[in-house]
């Protein structure tokens, strides 16, 4: 596992920067094995590289942005997207550069679109109370990018069924392609693709530094606020929350995680409640 570490706001104009080089070591060897795992996928799919995998994510993060106003709000992307920095480089993807964004709307959601492009909204941020909770639910999606699974549901999708090469992805194809990834994101993507996220973003963000309550605190109060409206969606594609949170709860026990930065000060005077829930 990586040295732990959380990175101060003195740092955050220098990570910006960066788009989370690969260092020697940087990756635990439990994602190293999850990655090599990926090998058993079925070899007939048509594999998509890198470059196609951000165009396609270049255009769900637009379909995503056209149905949720993007925050303007510079300050609160600039914390957000440190944030999400700090976990992603505990285990880097030097192929793509991570893009972190607030969405303007009540709901409780994000959404990882291929490539690097992860959205947060604000209803999300409104039901935290401190960044170890931000940096666990930013390193979830991190998970589901860097574990390529909306990638994964297009390959095996009907649309791919007629495209024989990766030259076929343009055009009208690619625009159904971007159609197909961005209906998994609003629908929800697999449980098993959920639980696999769940552990990457346990482990990414107590590597970093963070508390390791932060995603079982965030998932709990998804159960407490689970008969409210905007958590409609987010309830109907994510596992059972009581499950969610007991799995959750072996992992952290499991892997013996302790300690850690929880940092709620540093987060409220970054993350104004937008919703009135103090």
């Amino acid at each position: 596992m990586t040295a732990r570490r959380v990175v101060s706001l003195a740092g955050a104009a220098v990570l910006l920067m960066v788009t989370c080089a690969p260092a020697h070591g940087q990756i635990p060897d439990r994602l190293r094995r999850i990655a090599q795992g990926a090998g058993n996928i079925a070899r007939s799919l048509l594999p998509i590289s890198t470059p196609k995998e951000i165009e396609i994510g270049r255009g769900i993060a637009s379909t995503i942005a056209g149905r949720y106003p993007v925050a303007t709000d510079t300050d609160l992307t600039a914390y957000v997207n440190l944030v999400g920095l700090t976990v992603a480089a505990e285990w880097p993807r030097p192929d793509i550069a991570y893009h972190f964004a607030v969405l303007e709307t009540p709901d409780v959601n994000a959404f990882a679109a291929p490539g690097g492009y992860i959205f947060i909204t604000r209803g999300a941020l409104d039901l935290m109370d401190s960044e170890s909770e931000l940096a666990a639910v930013l390193a979830h999606e991190v998970g589901h990018v860097n574990r390529r699974h909306v990638i994964e549901q297009i390959r095996k999708s009907d649309v791919m069924r007629s495209v024989q090469s990766e030259t076929g992805l343009s055009g009208g194809t690619l625009d159904r392609v971007v159609g197909t990834g961005s209906n998994a994101l609003f629908m929800g993507l697999s449980r098993g693709d959920e639980a696999e996220a769940d552990s990457i973003g346990l482990e990414l963000a107590y590597s970093a530094g963070y508390d390791p309550q932060g995603l079982p605190a965030f998932v709990g109060k998804l159960a407490s606020h689970a008969g409210e409206g905007p958590l409609a969606d987010l309830m109907a594609s994510h596992p059972d929350v009581a499950a969610r949170l007991a799995a959750l709860n072996r992992i952290v026990e499991r892997q013996g995680y302790r300690g850690g930065e929880v940092l709620a000060e540093r987060f409220r005077s970054h993350v104004p409640k937008a919703g009135g829930r103090e």
